[in-house]
């Protein structure tokens, strides 16, 4: 079971493009399947990316023991990518007709009209939140926009110039 808890005292950060990001995380991970024991991680952010500040891997009752291979099968990189999508939340002050969900899962139509629209200010913005998930959560973020929009690296790089020119991203 996944547990992810962001205590009633952190501090909500403003990271940029209408996403907020909690300061502090902390994930709880126990009886899973692919781990041989049980997780605690806690998370702080750090500029705009998360990082593990505390990796807690307890013994499960009468499970296998802790050895050094058992810690290095810990997925830290997912444990951190999980916690973002989970903690991350998008506030758009006048919700359009357009919606999409964390971690940008565009439906094909909505992929298909921010494509065909180009570079305008809301691809641009997307482009941006896209990109800001993906330094949050330490994977790389122009990757990511590919991935996400299905478009051409050149496009993509286009795309993030773009972004970066118009101060939408890092702005």
């Amino acid at each position: 079971m996944e547990h992810v808890n962001v205590a009633e005292d952190t501090d909500i950060v403003h990271v940029g493009c209408e996403l907020y990001a909690p300061s502090q995380v902390e994930l709880t991970l126990t009886d899973v399947a692919s781990i041989k024991a049980d997780i605690l991680a806690v998370m702080v952010l750090e500029g705009r990316r998360y990082v593990v500040q505390e990796l807690r891997i307890t013994q499960r009752d009468g499970g296998e023991p802790i050895t050094s291979e058992l810690i290095r099968g810990v997925p830290v990189h997912s444990l951190i990518r999980g916690t973002v999508y989970n903690a991350l939340e998008l506030r758009i002050p006048q919700p359009g007709p357009h919606t999409v969900g964390l971690p940008f899962a565009f439906p094909p139509e909505e992929r298909r009209r921010l494509i065909k629209a180009g570079p305008t200010d809301e691809t641009q913005l997307w482009v941006a939140r896209v990109y800001i998930t993906a330094e949050l959560a330490g994977d790389p973020p122009a990757q990511h926009v590919q991935r996400s929009f299905k478009v051409p690296t050149s496009t993509t790089g286009y795309w993030i110039r773009r972004a970066k020119d118009r101060k939408i991203l890092n702005g």
